[in-house]
């Protein structure tokens, strides 16, 4: 009769992960960057694009899930937000960066109900107050200014 051995176990190799603590966040900032930054971009245009009356490119922006669309922004952003924490007990809710972003993305909504009430003129405004909130964000999450992005 032969005899099997049992095979001894291999030590685990760990990737840290969100255990990594700031290593982890900082891999966060750098994946969503790019992100945030293509989304910002595209936002920015919409200013050209609601005083020509193009509502083709805003509706493109705001029903593309693509990298640098209204839907990738929202995740990125709310994401890149979070990772400004401090210590893993404080409350997303309470980081300064998370409150500029939901400021940002409040008027951003403001935004799309005026176009969907076909009120330009209002959207006009509440996107000028969106880009206001903008560059508030921009600089909690330490990212380029609005005029940056916008070259």
């Amino acid at each position: 009769a032969t005899t099997t051995l049992p095979s001894f176990p291999h030590p685990a190799a760990a990737s840290g992960g969100a255990t990594a603590g700031g290593v982890y966040l900082l891999s966060a900032k750098q994946r969503y960057n790019e992100r945030v930054k293509k989304g910002v971009a595209g936002f920015l245009v919409l200013g050209a694009a609601l005083e020509q009356g193009d509502i083709n490119k805003l509706r493109d922006y705001f029903a593309s899930e693509d990298v640098g669309s209204w839907k990738d922004l929202t995740s990125a952003g709310y994401l890149l937000a979070n990772a400004f924490r401090r210590n893993s007990s404080a409350a997303p809710d309470s980081l300064p960066s998370v409150k500029a972003w939901k400021k940002f993305a409040t008027e951003v909504e403001g935004m799309t109900k005026s176009l969907k009430k076909k009120d330009s003129a209002g959207a006009m405004t509440a996107y000028k107050s969106a880009v206001d909130a903008l560059g508030d964000y921009l600089t909690q999450v330490e990212l380029p200014s609005v005029a940056e992005l916008a070259a």
